[in-house]
């Protein structure tokens, strides 16, 4: 187990600081929603605003103008957890590491130096997992952290419930480690991050449009359970507290389950030399 965590630490290591830019976008990101609410003038100028925008775009953000009127401050602070930024900055980090991690360790060649000192396959794949777990954690908890920031700096009006940011968070991890578990899946197929990177981001972007176009297009809607994003529900989280365990747990399972395969996969195939 000791050789797990040491693998895990240097390969968290080797992407610390592109990780750690990632994360200080992210919090900054957040810190910045209450703030803006204030600029754009509370609930009052920011309800007029969003009947003005097309339903069209509402969708992009996955949201409606009766639901942000409804629920005041803490729907409009839930919009920073499904702006396309915010989600492109968390992919970004998961997916980096599973396609560096190995993908990249084989097209580099550097997979064989553990595996040389008499180090199972199965404990170098169990140490990707290790550390995309701590990353899906730490990108969990930054967005909530950065906005708790925002909202002692900026004191917006309006009522707040601090602990909402507890089902936040646990909807985010959720969202991540099914992505990072699909990524590493395809990370322990092939041997180039780049076809990785391409394989992933083309995975969450059709999803990401599933689930978008399902909003305004009645005949998209009978695909959405294939969607990741339609298991993915932080305005609720924020807004009423709700955890949908069922989606939760949905997510869970693809990423275990993307896991294991990769698992498999990996423990299997001929690596390169």
């Amino acid at each position: 187990m000791s050789a797990v965590i040491h693998m895990a630490a240097r390969v968290l290591r080797n992407g610390l600081p592109g990780l750690a830019a990632l994360l200080l976008g992210i919090a900054l990101l957040e810190f910045v929603q209450p703030i803006l609410f204030n600029e754009f003038g509370g609930v009052r100028e920011l309800n007029a605003m969003v009947d003005l925008i097309p339903p069209v775009l509402q969708a992009l953000v996955r949201t409606r103008s009766e639901f942000l009127a409804f629920s005041g401050l803490p729907g409009y602070l839930a919009l920073g957890f499904t702006y396309p930024l915010y989600l492109l900055l968390a992919a970004a980090a998961v997916i980096g590491f599973a396609a560096n991690s190995l993908a990249g360790e084989m097209d580099r060649g550097t997979i064989q130096v553990p595996l040389s000192r008499a180090i199972s396959r199965p404990a170098v794949y169990v140490s990707r997992m290790l550390g995309m777990a701590l990353i899906c954690v730490l990108l969990a908890l930054t967005g909530p952290v950065g906005m708790t920031f925002g909202i002692l700096y900026a004191r917006p009006e309006g009522e707040f419930v601090f602990a909402h940011f507890g089902a936040v968070a646990l909807n985010g991890l959720a969202l991540f480690w099914a992505i990072g578990g699909l990524t590493l899946l395809g990370s322990a197929a092939t041997s180039t991050a780049g076809r990785v990177v391409g394989w992933a981001i083309g995975l969450l972007a059709l999803s990401y449009f599933v689930d978008y176009f399902a909003g305004i297009w009645s005949q998209l809607r009978v695909w959405t359970y294939l969607s990741l994003f339609a298991y993915y529900d932080p305005a609720s989280a924020l807004v009423n507290g709700q955890i949908q365990w069922k989606s939760i747990i949905t997510l869970a399972v693809v990423g275990a389950v993307a896991m294991f395969a990769g698992l498999l996969v990996f423990t299997r195939r001929d690596l390169p030399g």
